[in-house]
């Protein structure tokens, strides 16, 4: 059985994510947001019988996107292409309430995409998890890597190529963050 879990790159769901894998057969996928309509084309390609989606609560790609649409907020002429984009024309009046909406999107989407397998959303909690020491750098990993403590705590970012991420890179250096390791080429 092949499982694939989608969730944010946020440091604080690292430990979360790794919870929930259960074999090496597992394919973990992180971005900004965990936003789904950035991977749909490469998601088409792969056959799972399960998928488990975790959005998450205060997330800062869902308050990018927020500033991007409420206050009109410039951002890159990819992130809104790839992220803010799907939400344009949408009705939401707070942070929680996109937050539920990308929960929503993205389990619609899947829903298209994996007609077979079983989808389970989840939109954590993150006052509801344990949370590891913030470190101010993010890796790129591969969707059959599995953390160590040096990574717990690091933004991730899990991809099948680098190409599929580039808007997910350029969130992370606009928050500061440094390229500890690059799995991807």
């Amino acid at each position: 059985m092949v499982r694939l879990i989608i969730s944010c790159m946020d440091y604080r769901l690292s430990q979360e994510v790794m919870n929930r894998v259960k074999s090496e057969n597992d394919i973990v996928i992180r971005n900004a947001g965990a936003n789904i309509y950035e991977l749909k084309d490469r998601l088409k390609g792969i056959n799972v019988d399960e998928v488990i989606f975790l959005p998450h609560t205060d997330c800062a790609a869902m308050k990018l996107v927020n500033s991007a649409i409420k206050d009109g907020k410039d951002v890159d002429k990819e992130i809104e292409e790839k992220l803010v984009s799907q939400f344009r024309g949408k009705e939401f009046s707070s942070i929680q309430e996109l937050e539920k909406l990308n929960a929503e999107i993205g389990e619609k989407m899947l829903k298209e995409i994996f007609p077979n397998a079983k989808i389970t959303t989840e939109l954590i909690d993150v006052n509801k998890i344990k949370i590891p020491q913030k470190k101010t750098k993010y890796y790129l990993l591969k969707p059959q890597a599995r953390y160590n403590e040096e990574i717990i705590g690091s933004y991730v970012i899990q991809a099948f190529s680098k190409e599929d991420v580039t808007a997910d890179i350029k969130i992370a250096e606009s928050l500061g963050l440094k390229l500890e390791k690059s799995e991807l080429g």
